[in-house]
């Protein structure tokens, strides 16, 4: 188990997240980052565009291990 953080930025702002997760690998990772993009995209009062809004997935060193674009929360159309 790793304990990571969620943090989510856009345009030379990030909001931090201070309480963070645990998570086993990296995959579960890149799932609660979309998990996290998805709610705050569904919870943001106002704000409609997102397309430069990302979730950055850091250590407890402060170490960014990966980063993931909102636009990857968003569904596809087949």
């Amino acid at each position: 188990m790793t304990h990571l953080y969620f943090h989510c930025g856009h345009s030379g702002e990030l909001l931090l997240d201070y309480r963070g997760a645990d998570v086993t690998d990296l995959k579960e990772a890149r799932d609660r980052a979309l998990a996290v993009a998805r709610s705050v995209m569904e919870t943001a009062y106002g704000h409609q565009d997102f397309s430069d809004w990302f979730v950055c997935v850091g250590d407890e060193d402060d170490e960014e291990l990966m980063r993931v674009p909102f636009t990857s929360a968003l569904p596809t159309l087949h």
